[in-house]
């Protein structure tokens, strides 16, 4: 009976087939045909990689994407460190709210947070309006469209992805050792560098290490925050794309992003694993023993304290920014609002061009959602059902499309679609949005997977069942959250996306965040900040659906 018990089980092995093949098709496929263009079109030749080499402004660009990526990260570890000491030394019911102020921004559209950031810095805008008015200065200080603009946007981005680890690695330090050094006579400073600096630096280094590989294909912010002395490599790629039409040139600018960013993230799996990837917050179960005395912090404390204050409020500022900005009712934004209306949401639910946009977000998302369910629970489900040697290469797979730049999966789909007439349509953009949004779906259910007893399965063969019926009846209702947060997470990827969307999609379908983004990189209209209250709101619910589905799955 066993036997066939295990001979019937194997058989959704074959699952894993539907998602490795649309991997094949819509991101292997596209992303080795355009790194082969580097080589020549016609015949192999490297000139694209000694032109590189050999003209200034592309070996500017090579240096500022990594001078900016380091420095990047260097500020996202020097910030997350006070923020994540605060998090494990205060109450439960503090640390909800601490943890709200760093996972909203987290999931909330980058798109919106930088426009945010730009109305906040710009000449005119809220930071130089309270300076000026208050005459710390007497002219306005230029925060943005320079090198202070990239940094500030992107260190917003990207330093949720200290925190978390960094906030796991506090909480498994054991309080006693650090009150020991403090009878001993030792000072903050040196319990800092000779304690908790080592005993945290595993969080650090994993975390430090997915930024700087997320910043060196960076699109959006640099973009819109930066000016020309900060183009990065994804900037100069979408140049010689749509202005330059050099295919060869941007290919071997995406070589150079790739394998770069490849490097780093097999330099992750070969010390932390890919388990830390998707699961930065660790367990916290020491967090007790390192917050029990938290009333009694020294004066170093204390500071850290209020320096963990002050990045949490520069986290969770632009979001609280936004929503008494887009209630303005001058087309002016002003913050705080001379006068509230609600002119500018009736403004975008009135014009076709915002509605249409908007529709076309959700057809996609639609087409994203549904595929990336389907196969990356099938996938999930099959790679247990293998030998274990090779579920390891089959996972790092799976998840590449987490770890190449989009601007990459971006270009080549453009390339690969272009011919077969699906740019400007909702399938295409689909597709690609599925390749994307496919490996969270994958993570969350095969976590949902590990956790389902097996036995019940074999029990419910064993009694005769299908293997289709005791997945209906068994296996799916255990794994229903998993499938649940895994369809949020599709929805959000999806529906956040403008680097896909600017190669994939026209003026009749292009989605609601390229809207946004033509807009932002022209002129901020009030509009587009009703558009990013929308976006927020969308993204609340979306994490409140996913916290409850996470519950039920506990």
């Amino acid at each position: 009976m066993m036997t066939t018990v295990a001979r019937k089980s194997t058989a959704p092995a074959l699952g894993l087939l539907p998602l490795g093949i649309l991997l094949l098709v819509f991101f292997i496929w596209p992303v080795v045909t355009l790194l082969g263009l580097s080589f020549g079109q016609d015949e192999f030749t490297l000139d694209s990689y000694r032109h590189l080499i050999n003209v200034p402004v592309y070996r500017a660009v090579l240096v500022n994407t990594f001078t900016i990526s380091a420095m990047v990260t260097a500020l996202c570890v020097l910030f997350s460190y006070p923020l994540a000491y605060l998090m494990a030394t205060v109450s439960p019911r503090v640390l909800r709210l601490l943890l709200l102020a760093v996972v909203l921004p987290f999931w909330t559209s980058a798109l919106v947070r930088t426009t945010a950031w730009i109305v906040i810095l710009q000449r005119n805008g809220v930071l130089n309006e309270v300076l000026v008015g208050s005459s710390l200065i007497s002219n306005p200080l230029p925060f943005v469209y320079n090198l202070s603009g990239v940094l500030i946007g992107m260190t917003h981005v990207l330093m949720p992805f200290v925190v978390l680890p960094l906030f796991a690695a506090f909480r498994s330090v054991d309080r006693s050792v650090i009150q020991a050094a403090e009878s001993l006579g030792a000072g903050p400073v040196r319990i800092f560098f000779k304690m908790l600096l080592p005993l945290t630096a595993p969080g650090v280094l994993a975390g430090a290490t997915i930024v700087f590989m997320n910043a060196i294909g960076y699109y959006i912010t640099p973009s819109l925050m930066g000016g020309p002395g900060q183009t990065m490599i994804a900037q100069m790629i979408d140049f010689n794309i749509s202005k330059q039409l050099n295919w060869e040139l941007a290919s071997a600018l995406a070589v150079v992003l790739l394998i770069s960013t490849l490097i780093v993230f097999f330099l992750f799996q070969k010390v932390f694993g890919l388990d830390r990837l998707m699961a930065p917050g660790g367990s916290g179960r020491a967090g007790e023993s390192f917050a029990g005395k938290a009333k009694q912090r020294s004066m170093g404390g204390r500071a850290a304290v209020a320096a963990g204050i002050l990045v949490a409020v520069f986290l969770i500022l632009p979001i609280l920014f936004v929503f008494p900005m887009s209630l303005g009712a001058s087309p002016f934004l002003r913050f705080p609002p001379e006068e509230y209306s609600l002119i500018w949401y009736l403004n975008f639910f009135s014009n076709a061009k915002w509605l249409t946009a908007l529709l076309n977000s959700l057809k996609v998302a639609a087409i994203a959602v549904t595929l990336s369910i389907v196969l990356g629970t099938a996938a999930a489900i099959a790679l247990n059902r293998i030998d274990s040697r090779f579920r390891k290469v089959i996972e790092t797979y799976f998840l590449l499309p987490m770890i190449i730049p989009t601007i990459i999966v971006g270009v080549g789909l453009f390339y690969f679609l272009a011919p077969l007439g699906l740019i400007g349509g909702a399938l295409g953009l689909g597709l690609g949005h599925a390749v994307l949004a496919s490996p969270y779906v994958f993570l969350t259910v095969r976590a949902a997977v590990q956790g389902f007893d097996t036995n019940l399965e074999q029990a419910a063969i064993g009694l005769g069942a299908s293997w289709p019926m005791m997945f209906r009846r068994v296996m799916l209702p255990a794994i229903a959250p998993g499938i649940g947060a895994g369809a949020v997470f599709a929805f959000i990827t999806s529906f956040d996306d403008v680097v896909l969307a600017i190669f994939l999609t026209n003026v009749r379908s292009r989605t609601l965040p390229k809207l946004m983004y033509e807009g932002v990189a022209h002129e901020i209209d009030p509009t587009i900040i009703a558009a990013s209250g929308l976006i927020i709101l969308l993204t609340v619910f979306t994490l409140g659906l996913n916290m409850i589905l996470t519950r039920r799955s506990h």
